[in-house]
């Protein structure tokens, strides 16, 4: 349980911007234990992401436009742009057209270039037109799975692909990680939360979404492979990123 304990303030620091002001221990049960809570950060993003449709839908007269406005701004705060950021990077370094050894170390550079630029701002663009067109028809349970499906996916992303570098910070929690514990751990988020959103939803918007994380999930995975050789911390940003649009984007389907 301590490691547990640990784990969740853990997640909280690397992943929220939740102020977590404590040395805390990376040793390998530790960084198994972050990354096997991380859907329960995301269940916490979605209670938050949820709650505030509630109050936005039920007590202010805000347009839809605007609720979806909130809400993305909201997951940028509550992750402090930390996979906006990824995937700024992932542009820059993708449309470079340069080698995988040259695309790395664009993604290392911490300066944002105009591709960089132009695909973040067509994916915060797209995903308050996207949620905009959903959010009014949505139970606040297929609104809350958003955030912890990404992040199912990540943790499966994260046990099954091998870092692209040697260093970094990915490449570290990967050598301080169970991850054939960790992949059992995302097929049993993936079980529950299909269970629990076709109960509490509907099986339809249950089996959409979770057939489109894994199909998503396999295209991405052999997508980064081909172009970088394999994962870093910013390819993983850049998935939660794009996950969230594409399940925003398959909820479009059952309104």
């Amino acid at each position: 349980m301590s490691h547990l304990g640990t784990g969740m303030l853990l997640v909280l620091q690397f992943f929220s911007v939740f102020p977590v002001k404590k040395e805390l221990p990376l040793e390998k049960n530790d960084v198994t234990a972050m990354y096997g809570v991380l859907p329960v950060l995301g269940a916490l993003f979605g209670s938050l992401i949820s709650g505030c449709v509630f109050v936005l839908s039920d007590y202010t007269d805000l347009s839809s436009l605007l609720m979806a406005f909130v809400v993305v701004v909201l997951s940028l705060v509550l992750t402090g742009g930390l996979h906006m950021d990824g995937m700024a990077d992932v542009g820059d370094a993708y449309f470079s057209y340069q080698d995988r050894t040259k695309r790395l170390e664009i993604m290392g550079d911490p300066r944002i270039g105009a591709f960089g630029a132009m695909v973040l701002i067509l994916a915060i663009a797209g995903k308050v037109i996207v949620i905009a067109e959903a959010i009014p028809h949505l139970s606040l349970l297929a609104i809350a799975a958003v955030p912890i499906l990404s992040r199912t996916g990540l943790l499966l992303l994260f046990s099954v692909t091998e870092s692209a570098k040697k260093d970094g910070l990915a490449a570290f929690f990967q050598k301080r990680s169970n991850r054939k514990l960790l992949f059992l751990v995302s097929i049993g988020y993936l079980a529950a939360v299909l269970v629990l959103l076709g109960v509490g939803a509907s099986w339809g918007v249950s089996l959409a979404l979770i057939g489109m994380l894994l199909a998503s999930f396999k295209a991405y995975r052999q997508w980064c492979l081909r172009n970088f050789g394999g994962m870093t911390g910013d390819l993983f940003g850049a998935y939660v990123e794009g996950t969230e649009l594409l399940l925003w984007t398959t909820l479009l389907f059952f309104i």
